[in-house]
């Protein structure tokens, strides 16, 4: 659909549920979503903004954006048409560099086309006054062509108040216009205050007004050279023209962390993830920015053209696709992307760090800020020493969902057992505070088993992938495309008898034994997981969606056990009394979604288990459950 287009159609209502999305949602208005089964009738928009919607698309056909990522991403910073770059996961890359901000219309997109529109102005010997006024209505009808956003409209009113400023003689002020922005898009469409763009948008300008000087001065104190002599490795002709480039270098990169600090607290929160090399990025790729929306408008206004127009949009697309060469490098980086699991009060630091700030402003000092700076770095490497690096063993049952996911560790070493449905897994590794996977298992190829690995690659680096014997040559073709992406091509397969070793941990496959497809619960790789070290021991049988038709053939050569992860997530068939009296299992948990319309865990399955002296745990009950080794028998340890 394009902007003002209407539709009549007969649909399927569904309510804003309870996660982010659907919070968001309804402070913005949105009751729910309408599933259109069946579209009865279509008005396109008429008017300017018809014509508008006509010319965006035209301009999209003109660039194709279907032909490449380079043209996609065209499309995307030109016209404000985004649809290709999520098809081609190119806003997923994106975000992981931390430079979303750039396929997205925003101030520095609006300044260039105003730019480009006025100097055609006056080359035409347009006078200044009406030369101003014309830019402006022009580049209102280029944020009008691209759907509005709100960081464009937030621009573009920014832009009204400083001509009429200067119309009426005063002095351009960024925090004053900022203010008149924000008060008129609010009184025009309150709604827009919950609107995500609208507030980074909003936090970065006001940042960059306030705190770009001082970030800038605060670099300069802290890694410039102070004098000529500091440059001794440069040739003495070229030193000045080296200062000027690194006060260019350190004017870019204090903006861009300007922005990153002020809006980390929001993106962390509405998504669960923080970029590593945002800032770093943005040194590199943004100065390609301007070349790139300029050679993209100039393709577009020239597309008529013969030759001309051709040759532009060709110089346009290779300009995009460097950007999208160097994000792509960007993203690939180790950690370049960290999920985060932070509570919502946390958006309120930024708004605290800068208040402080602005009542104290200290004056920058090198020697001050080289103690902050050394201090600070080592209250980051203790608790990153003490979160991921000195951890105890422990196996944890991760609360996924109507799904499987259980995370075994042992100092840094960390290995996890299925990955879950969708992309829960993600939040419940930043729950774990788990930043890399030495290997993934695979039990069998269950959607609710299998649905994280997208989520997971390139953003929890793996090691390394196993599947039961035989699984590797029958992964559907989605599922392969998203294990190349987590580990490569090479994947491990498990037989009876093989083993798996994780720090003190050892996981010896006991099913199948025999090859397999994966594509049923009985083809369920099953481990026992034995530790023992110092005195702490634990035995857990690990049995994925087994059932007890695979359990008569492995508790004879399993016997007596701490802790049993049930199977099928607790299933009325799951296991019977006598393997359970055989087990002997102290505790016995279960993995499943609250709500789900399969009844699990079943009431017979726990029970039998209880009645067999298990304390049977499951985890939409109990949130993630933990079980540790100790001398006395085994420790848990329960989210809720």
């Amino acid at each position: 659909m394009t902007r003002g287009e209407r539709l009549r159609a007969i649909g399927r209502f569904s309510p804003n549920g309870s996660d982010d999305w659907g919070v968001s949602s309804r402070s913005q208005g949105i009751a729910g979503r309408i599933r259109a089964v069946r579209i009865t009738e279509r008005w396109h928009a008429g008017g300017v903004v018809g014509v508008l919607a006509g010319l965006r698309e035209g301009v999209v056909a003109r660039i194709a954006p279907k032909r490449g990522e380079g043209r996609a991403l065209l499309a995307g910073i030109v016209a404000g048409d985004r649809r290709e770059l999520k098809a081609q996961g190119l806003s997923d890359v994106f975000s992981a560099a931390g430079l979303s901000h750039l396929v997205a219309v925003s101030g520095a997109h609006l300044a260039i086309a105003h730019a480009l529109v006025e100097g055609l102005l006056l080359c035409a010997g347009v006078p200044c006054g009406p030369r101003r006024v014309l830019a402006l209505g022009l580049s209102a009808l280029f944020v009008l062509m691209c759907s509005c956003p709100a960081s464009a409209v937030r621009a573009w009113v920014m832009l009204a108040s400083s001509v009429a400023g200067k119309g009426a003689g005063r002095r351009g002020h960024a925090p004053s216009g900022l203010a008149i922005a924000g008060s008129l898009m609010c009184l025009s469409d309150p709604f827009c205050a919950c609107d995500l763009g609208f507030q980074l948008s909003m936090l970065s300008v006001a940042s960059l007004s306030l705190f770009g000087p001082y970030a800038r001065a605060t670099l300069n104190a802290l890694i410039a050279p102070r004098t000529y002599r500091e440059m001794r490795l440069t040739p003495r002709p070229l030193r000045p023209h080296m200062a000027k480039l690194g006060r260019s270098v350190r004017s870019s990169l204090a903006a861009s962390l300007v922005c990153q600090l002020s809006t980390w607290a929001v993106v962390a929160v509405t998504f669960g993830r923080v970029s590593t090399v945002g800032p770093i990025a943005s040194l590199a790729v943004g100065p390609l920015l301007s070349p790139l929306v300029l050679a993209g408008l100039v393709a577009c206004l020239l597309a008529a053209v013969p030759v001309v127009g051709g040759l532009l949009l060709a110089v346009a697309d290779g300009l995009a696709c460097l950007v999208v060469a160097l994000t792509r490098q960007f993203a690939a980086l180790p950690f370049s992307s960290v999920a985060v699991v932070v509570p919502r009060w946390v958006e309120l630091l930024p708004i605290i760090v800068a208040l402080l700030l602005l009542a104290l402003w200290p004056r920058p000092s090198r020697r001050v800020l080289a103690r902050v700076s050394l201090g600070g770095l080592a209250v980051a490497i203790a608790i990153f020493v003490r979160l991921y690096v000195l951890v105890p063993a422990s196996v944890t049952v991760l609360d996924v969902g109507q799904g499987d996911a259980i995370l075994v560790r042992d100092g840094p070493h960390a290995l996890l057992v299925d990955t879950g449905p969708g992309d829960a897994i993600t939040d419940a590794l930043a729950r774990q505070h788990v930043l890399w996977l030495d290997a993934v298992i695979v039990t069998h190829l269950h959607d609710d088993h299998t649905g994280g690995i997208d989520d997971l690659a390139g953003l929890v680096p793996t090691g390394s992938l196993y599947v039961g014997e035989g699984v590797s040559g029958s992964l559907p073709e989605g599922l392969g495309r998203d294990a190349d992406r987590l580990v490569g091509s090479g994947i491990g397969e498990l037989c009876a008898g093989d083993e798996v070793r994780l720090g003190g941990f050892t996981m010896t496959c006991l099913w199948p034994r025999e090859v397999t497809d994966g594509s049923e619960n009985e083809d369920s790789v099953c481990l026992l997981l034995t530790y023992g070290e110092g005195g702490a021991g634990l035995r857990m049988l690990l049995t994925g969606d087994a059932e007890s038709n695979v359990l008569d053939s492995i508790v004879s050569q399993v016997g007596d056990i701490d802790v049993l992860k049930v199977g099928h997530h607790g299933s009325r068939v799951s296991l019977d009394g006598g393997q359970a009296a055989v087990l002997r299992a102290e505790v016995a948990v279960a993995s499943a979604g609250e709500g789900n319309s399969y009844g699990h865990p079943a009431p017979e399955c726990v029970e039998t288990l209880e009645g067999s002296g298990a304390w049977f745990l499951c985890t939409k009950d109990h949130g993630d459950v933990t079980l540790s080794p100790g001398e006395r028998g085994v420790g848990v340890l329960c989210e809720r």
